[in-house]
């Protein structure tokens, strides 16, 4: 299925004329942000504090509630953040536990780590009651409740709509976690060294997680060589966010977060057929992060009619910082869905 007609987006300058864009986000995005966002804390278990982020705007229509991916923060979406508000949407957005401004799980803020990665559907679970709450107070009534996720944020934002009650109205998952890409190595054997790893690394230093093979600390990757993004006005803005707050860096995962991890994407297939509202996957035609195939199984495995899979031509994985060739497809898409511009789809990856 292709984009489906909506209103337009604010007006900005495009993201091919760099120092305009870059101007634009510094003269008006970023100030809008740093101006209107407010900042809260959620403790949970064991005394462990998650950050999140709530951008409340006068008469609110709805609120969309962001869960992003691995190693991101709230820090990494302003101009999103931006672009909601100017359509009349509240936003909040969860710095999930181990990563962005939310308290690390290790001694080195760097580890990508987990426990369980059941902890991360449980925080979302907490964070939506808090939204809720703190929405009937600031606006004196219930607003509609949408979610709009990220690779990693969609598979814990597919577990919570499985497995909680909720008042989520419909859901938009982009490039969502659901398989990830090995490359030459056979999943089964990733799944194998990581299952492994973890179980040598619980024996040998319980409180000191190890990271996969292959990975380490924070380092930044040249335009050039990264794997996300067409755009790079948009990708030296968001490095240029993590080196002004080195504290939301974060390096490669551990052991046992790829063990939890995999384990995650086979439970959010199986038990997608307990999300009864709409929810519609955006899939990234050039992604090399997370695994297609995958994406085209929950979607077969999804309860309501009206849920659907759009590919994004030739996108890369991080289609909310995308060059606009593709990002603004992205978030037109996902504006529609939140007003509710859905239909039987004419053809899907189920036929």
């Amino acid at each position: 299925m292709g984009a489906r007609p909506v209103q337009p987006l604010a007006s900005k300058p495009s993201d091919a004329q760099t120092k305009a864009w870059q101007a634009f986000y510094r003269d008006t995005v970023f100030p809008f942000w740093q101006h209107h966002v407010e900042r809260f804390e959620l403790v949970r278990p064991h005394e462990l504090t998650l950050r999140y982020f709530l951008i409340r705007p006068a008469g609110a229509k709805a609120v969309v509630l962001v869960s992003p991916g691995r190693i991101e923060g709230a820090i990494k979406y302003p101009e999103l953040v931006w672009d909601l508000c100017q359509q009349g949407y509240a936003v909040a957005i969860l710095d999930h536990r181990g990563q962005g401004f939310s308290d690390r799980l290790s001694a080195n803020p760097h580890h990508g780590h987990v426990h369980h990665f059941s902890d991360f559907v449980d925080d979302f679970a907490a964070f939506v009651r808090a939204i809720e709450q703190q929405t009937l107070e600031h606006y004196g009534s219930a607003l509609p409740l949408h979610v709009l996720a990220h690779s990693m944020g969609s598979a814990i934002a597919a577990l919570y709509l499985a497995r909680y009650p909720h008042k989520v109205k419909n859901a938009v998952l982009c490039s969502p976690m659901f398989g990830i890409q090995t490359g030459a190595v056979p999943t089964w054997l990733a799944a194998a060294v990581a299952h492994t790893g973890a179980v040598l690394n619980r024996l040998l230093s319980p409180k000191q997680p190890w990271y996969i093979v292959g990975s380490g600390d924070y380092a930044e990757v040249p335009f050039v060589e990264n794997d996300l993004t067409h755009s790079s006005a948009r990708y030296v803005m968001f490095r240029e966010h993590y080196q002004q707050h080195p504290e939301v860096q974060l390096g490669g995962p551990s052991f046992r977060w790829v063990a939890q991890a995999l384990t995650a994407c086979k439970q959010a297939i199986a038990e997608a057929g307990n999300i009864h509202i709409p929810v519609l996957v955006l899939q990234a035609g050039h992604d090399v992060i997370v695994a297609p195939h995958a994406q085209q199984e929950f979607v077969c495995a999804l309860s309501h009619p009206y849920s659907q899979l759009v590919r994004i031509d030739k996108a890369k994985h991080e289609l909310l910082i995308e060059a606009d060739d593709y990002r603004t497809p992205t978030v037109t898409q996902a504006l529609a869905w939140f007003r509710g511009e859905q239909g039987p789809p004419t053809m899907g990856p189920c036929e």
